[in-house]
């Protein structure tokens, strides 16, 4: 993947503009203050599954290293709501986040969580007692217009939200979502799959994509192959910062080699939308989870197809 990096600020500060997203996060670890005026933030509000794969806590890494972000809260989404949203607010403590309110989701079926041992028993006063549903909702309420939504795990929190209170959806700036398959699936040149988020509740996904909000999706066709490799978990691990501490802790409870950083891309595409050429199409959800393009219809979003 090619990189071009555009202008220094003071203190070898790097300003990201052309980085694709492996060499951006290899980059962005190291400590910063945000160099970016309050007014210039994108205001948004993650919705995750931390604590399953890994690519989550990178995604959170990032939001946390980009100071083109304001991260206004965090929503845990599928299985153990509550051990995710202590591993997400263990994080955000250790990294001087502790400010940010963590709410966690209704609960699901279990699922693997093996990072998440590592926040038992935490305790925060960023873990809100509200569920994620209403602290979406009281958010994008005292914030209408402004908030990018961020959800990069199944869609059970957004569907629900807009579910149970349609208005909000003309209340949303926009969703950044990591989901689905158009052209192609997890492997190389591979048929398009029910891809995870999407196919973990499809009813939700059929929600969001009827709701009429703004969406920016960021499907596996440009996300599945974005491997961090030995050398790039190097460049991150050894950094030696509380943020790449956490980092390397989860990763080794992840137990696996190679991380495929899906979700870190969507939050790219919060910073450069050109990293990934898109295209304006309607997406039908079906009820096994696969996103179809549908020919003849008016476009409800705004898709990822192609990244160098």
């Amino acid at each position: 993947m090619g990189s071009r990096i555009r202008g220094l600020v003071p203190e070898g500060r790097i300003i990201m503009r052309k980085v694709p997203c492996l060499l951006a996060l290899a980059l962005i670890m190291s400590p910063l203050n945000g160099w970016a005026a309050p007014g210039d933030k994108i205001p948004i509000l993650l919705d995750t599954d931390i604590g399953t794969d890994i690519d989550d806590a990178f995604a959170l890494a990032l939001i946390l290293r980009s100071p083109e972000l304001a991260l206004l809260g965090v929503t845990t989404v599928s299985g153990d709501t509550q051990a995710r949203a202590r591993l997400a607010a263990n994080i955000l403590w250790d990294t001087k986040w502790p400010a940010v309110q963590v709410a966690a989701g209704e609960p699901g079926k279990p699922l693997p969580i093996e990072q998440c041992c590592w926040a038992d028993g935490f305790l925060s006063p960023a873990l809100t007692p509200q569920s994620a549903v209403e602290f979406l909702r009281h958010q994008i309420e005292s914030r209408p217009g402004e908030i990018t939504l961020v959800p990069i795990g199944p869609l059970t929190n957004i569907g629900r939200l807009l579910h149970d209170y349609p208005e909000e959806g003309k209340k949303i700036k926009r969703l950044v979502l990591m989901g689905g398959s158009v052209r192609r699936g997890y492997a190389p040149n591979s048929a398009p799959e029910a891809e995870y988020n999407i196919a973990q509740d499809p009813q939700a996904a059929q929600v969001v994509f009827n709701s009429g909000v703004p969406i920016l999706m960021v499907p596996l066709d440009v996300t599945a192959m974005l491997e961090l490799d030995a050398e790039a978990r190097h460049r991150v691990f050894t950094q030696l910062t509380p943020l790449t501490n956490d980092l390397t802790i989860l990763y080794h409870l992840w137990n696996r080699p190679t991380p495929i950083l899906f979700d870190p891309m969507a939050v790219a595409m919060l910073l450069d939308p050109t990293l990934c050429e898109t295209q304006e199409l309607h997406i039908e959800v079906d009820d096994k989870g696969f996103t179809r393009v549908v020919e003849g219809k008016p476009p409800n979003a705004t898709v990822a197809l192609k990244t160098d």
